[in-house]
């Protein structure tokens, strides 16, 4: 399976079994309502639960995944879609906090990198969510090499496929399909998101569609070498509106909330400049060519998400990879742990009494 992914211009083919928060930047981010995403300070299910000890029983939850199996292939018993197990193993390395004995390492020196994708199973015996938090811990070795794509991501198909369904350079069907990741972003290892749905920008030079970012802050360092929590947020549109959301918490800070009508920013193409104004580029679908623009100094309000068309797409899936074009000898090691994907926000893991 061969998917041309991004604008950092690779062939990505990262299935073969199958088909830190550094700075200050808080981007749109304001307290509101329970229903909402970012309440801030606030305690999520995890304070609930030291150590996740139990937390897979509670109702809210949706997939707990520790990397506590026996076995490598009894891991991959977990997930519906794997790619290159092989370079896949346990590791001793552990966040504080953890209660479990192992984490999972990627450990990529040639070829294809490690993935993980299954469907998330909902209490009423379907799949997914129209709200969804996902929490996983991370941790880059110090010398870890340039990574092209990594996922912590989520997202959803109609129908759910038990396999990534993603097609790289173009916008989704909104009926059909929208994701997420969070990713360090190249060179310069800063966060961000890499998103795709019905409604993303193009850049030249052909309008092509490659992941869309929003936050673009140099000092969002990724801090390789220790555990980092990240949770990430997907809210569905009400259909015939754009007022889905996404959001991001890093070591349970919250980074980022996208919504209809936060931030301010202005578009540079297919990048989304929070708290910047005055003159701006698109691509224009219709002239088959970029056009200039004007927002105020202080920036448009973002236009929202409106990730589906109709109400049986929502938030079903789970993904954890690396992936790299680079020539064998390039290693990237990235560990794993402490995965839960629930219904409400989740936070780190709270410490334990024992």
């Amino acid at each position: 399976m061969t998917l041309r992914l991004a604008s950092r211009d690779c062939l990505w083919t990262p299935f073969v079994a199958t088909a830190v928060l550094v700075g200050t930047c808080v981007c749109g981010v304001r307290g509101h309502d329970s229903e909402g995403a970012l309440d801030a300070p606030r305690q999520g299910l995890a304070a609930q639960y030291p150590g996740d000890r139990g937390i897979a029983d509670d109702p809210r939850v949706l997939f707990v995944e520790d990397f506590e199996e026996a076995t490598i292939a009894g891991l991959h018993e977990r997930w519906e879609s794997v790619g290159a197990g092989e370079q896949m193993s346990f590791s001793e390395e552990r966040p504080e906090g953890s209660r479990g004995r192992q984490s999972l390492l990627m450990d990529r020196e040639r070829g294809d990198a490690g993935s993980l994708y299954r469907r998330l199973t909902n209490r009423e015996g379907g799949f997914g969510a129209d709200r969804v938090f996902a929490r996983y811990y991370v941790r880059f070795a110090p010398d870890c090499g340039e990574l092209h794509h990594f996922g912590t991501c989520i997202g959803g198909n109609n129908p759910p496929t038990p396999w990534p369904s993603v097609r790289a350079g173009q916008p989704t069907d909104g009926a059909k399909a929208f994701w997420s990741g969070i990713e360090p972003f190249g060179s310069a290892w800063t966060w961000d998101y890499y998103t795709y749905w019905k409604d993303m920008r193009g850049s030249p030079p052909r309008g092509q569609t490659w992941g869309n970012s929003f936050i673009h802050d140099p000092e969002l360092k990724v801090d390789r070498g220790r555990w980092i929590c990240i949770e990430q947020m997907i809210r569905m549109n009400d259909v015939g509106k754009s007022n889905g959301e996404q959001a991001l918490w890093i070591d349970g800070r919250p980074v980022s909330h996208l919504k209809e009508g936060e931030p301010k920013g202005l578009w540079t193409f297919d990048k989304f400049l929070p708290g910047r104004g005055g003159e701006g580029v698109r691509w224009s679908f219709a002239k088959g060519d970029r056009e200039h623009f004007t927002v105020p100094e202080d920036g448009a309000p973002f236009e929202g998400f409106e990730w589906r068309t109709v109400p049986a797409l929502n938030v079903n899936f789970v993904w954890l990879y690396v992936y790299t074009a680079q020539p064998p000898g390039h290693r990237i090691q990235v560990w794993f742990d402490d995965v839960v994907v629930a219904t409400e926000y989740i936070g780190p893991l709270a410490d334990q009494d024992d």
